[in-house]
């Protein structure tokens, strides 16, 4: 191998690496974390045989200032309980549902995945975000 042909492959490589690095996947923080939910409906696509989506389906669920939060399941529950930020996850301790459910999102090529923090598995995707509370949960 030439000098050229050694640069021209350190500079590809260089490249190559850049390009992954800025396509991995990046967990929110808590100051993205409360600028994402804070007084937001986020509409998660919840996948078939989910707790609550026996078919899968979307579930809006409200994240108010005040600190509660409101989940209308796929299969006509309504969850109520109340929300906080720690650190890069939040938690929701559900009043009819389950406690210290803690969640990271992780923002990817294909939007925001839920990750349940506890089984460090998807709960589903974060297909869209409006301000309030249009669903009236």
């Amino acid at each position: 191998m030439t000098h050229k042909t050694i640069s021209i492959l350190i500079a590809a490589s260089a490249i190559f690496c850049s390009v992954n690095i800025a396509m991995a996947d990046d967990t929110m923080n808590d100051i993205q974390l409360d600028a994402l939910i804070t007084g937001n409906t986020l509409y998660v696509d919840i996948p078939k045989g989910a707790p609550g989506a026996p078919d899968g389906g979307t579930a809006p669920i409200y994240y108010a200032a005040d600190g509660i939060a409101k989940a209308q399941l796929p299969a006509g529950s309504l969850l109520v309980g109340t929300w906080s930020i720690s650190g890069d996850q939040y938690c929701i301790n559900w009043d009819n549902g389950p406690k210290n459910s803690c969640t990271k999102l992780v923002r990817g090529v294909d939007g925001f995945t839920v990750i349940d923090t506890a089984l460090a598995k998807p709960r589903g995707i974060v297909k869209r975000i409006q301000t309030g509370n249009p669903e009236k949960l």
